[in-house]
């Protein structure tokens, strides 16, 4: 696999601050929905992406890079087009690579084989490929799609090659009543959007609103609240990067670092206006400076909405034993300056194997963070649970792809081993330092 040379302007963005006006041209207009008050645009929806069952009952359909003009998209949009998909559907699913440069698809956060997300595999232009797989049960949730091409992911992401995935299953049956809404956030040139447009508005037409929230930029960190008249509203959090929590859990701010994902409940039976925004966050650790709050997007909440009950229950979350982990490891963040990142002191090397763990086991990893700035871990294939966070024990169990490690911080998860073997990778989810070699290679065997 040939490595791709980063550019000076690609090192220079660090630290989860993404550089502005990177990207020119415009986002596509997405479908939209009701019409929105005067001070913004309506918040679009995403377009589907067709998939058509065969006689064999597996579904299928295909993604397609292409550029236009400045920038890149799935299927001509940017975001892509949402892919739909039940718990226990069967799916097809291809993919194939009209840009100019190599590429590849990553169905991030699906506890997919390492032979089907093949995160170690580029496709240069005109190539195709095919992912097969079944959606396993119990993973009913928000995820999403981008190229995972070492060296250029930070450019591609940028560029408009993003697109949501939501599984639904028999839990969701609970939320039935709630308006459902999906907020991705991809970085459009200086400015977050919010499905392709920037700071847009919708009209709630339930009693609970459910907030889909995926955080699809290249290196923004987002800590997420929802402001009355300036004053934080509580939120109900329903589910993480693996789907449900046991139940609905009451917060003020979820923080989202870049390829987390949330959903949370949103209160909407009080007539007025509520802002989804950005809170003031510092990626170096308390006292480091911080982001400006801004505004994400926000409800228009229209009188007379029925209130919905808040569900006791929403699943069991199965605990892990801590004590019966074969290994314990220590996963050191590392490097100097805004150009040089490291995993235990080494970069990335894709011929090189740096972890083995065996199939049907238990692990227990510390993800220590020896550097300046935050970074997201994120594990490919295999789930994993937050154990505890700076020896803090981890209030609520979580099924999780991706957790933020700040700097100085030490983040303890549970791995499992499930599924099947195979070869697959680790990283910073901070698409520059991921680039610059911020990736380990982890190959599960028998």
């Amino acid at each position: 696999m040939a490595e791709r040379k980063v550019s000076r302007r690609t090192a220079l963005i660090a630290g989860g601050l993404t550089a502005g006006a990177l990207v020119a041209g415009g986002v596509p207009l997405l479908r939209a929905t009701l019409a929105a008050p005067a001070d913004g645009p309506a918040l679009p929806r995403h377009p589907t992406l067709p998939l058509h069952a065969g006689e064999d009952g597996v579904l299928r359909g295909e993604l397609v890079a292409t550029a236009s003009g400045n920038s890149v998209r799935y299927n001509g949009s940017a975001p892509g087009p949402l892919v739909k998909l039940r718990e226990g559907d069967r799916v097809r699913l291809g993919f194939r690579n009209d840009l100019d440069a190599d590429s590849s698809l990553h169905l991030h956060g699906l506890p997919l084989a390492p032979a089907v997300d093949a995160p170690l595999t580029h496709l240069s232009p005109g190539a195709t490929s095919t992912q097969e797989f079944a959606v396993p049960e119990g993973v009913a949730g928000t995820y999403w799609y981008h190229p995972h091409a070492h060296g250029d992911v930070e450019r591609q992401l940028l560029a408009g090659l993003a697109g949501p995935i939501v599984v639904t299953g028999a839990t969701d049956e609970l939320l039935k009543a709630c308006d459902d809404r999906l907020l991705m956030f991809t970085r459009t040139g200086r400015d977050i959007s919010v499905n392709g447009t920037v700071r847009p508005v919708f009209v709630p037409t339930s009693g609970r609103t459910r907030l889909r929230l995926l955080n699809a930029t290249a290196g923004d960190h987002l800590l997420v609240g929802v402001l009355r008249s300036g004053d934080r509203t509580p939120v109900h959090l329903v589910a993480t990067d693996g789907g449900f929590v046991a139940e609905p859990v009451e917060l003020t701010e979820v923080l989202l670092a870049p390829g987390e994902r949330a959903e949370v409940l949103v209160d909407t039976t009080v007539a007025g206006r509520l802002e989804l925004t950005a809170l003031p966050y510092s990626v170096y650790g308390e006292g480091g400076a911080a982001s400006t709050a801004f505004r994400l997007a926000a409800l228009h909440v229209p009188a007379g909405l029925p209130p919905v009950a808040l569900p006791a229950r929403l699943r069991d979350v199965e605990a892990l034993d801590e004590a019966k982990a074969a290994r314990r490891r220590r996963i050191v963040f590392g490097g100097t300056g805004t150009d040089h990142f490291t995993l235990d002191g080494k970069t990335f090397d894709h011929h090189r194997v740096d972890l083995e763990a065996r199939l049907d086991t238990l692990e227990v990893w510390d993800v220590v963070n020896d550097h300046t700035t935050d970074h997201p871990f994120h594990l490919h294939s295999y789930s994993f649970q937050v154990l505890s966070r700076d020896g803090a024990p981890e209030p609520r169990r979580a099924w999780r792809d991706t957790v933020n490690v700040p700097p100085g911080g030490t983040v303890t998860i549970a791995v499992p081993f499930r599924g099947e073997p195979g070869r697959t990778v680790y990283h910073c989810h901070i698409a520059s330092h991921e680039d610059l070699g911020m990736m380990g290679v982890l190959e599960v065997v028998r």
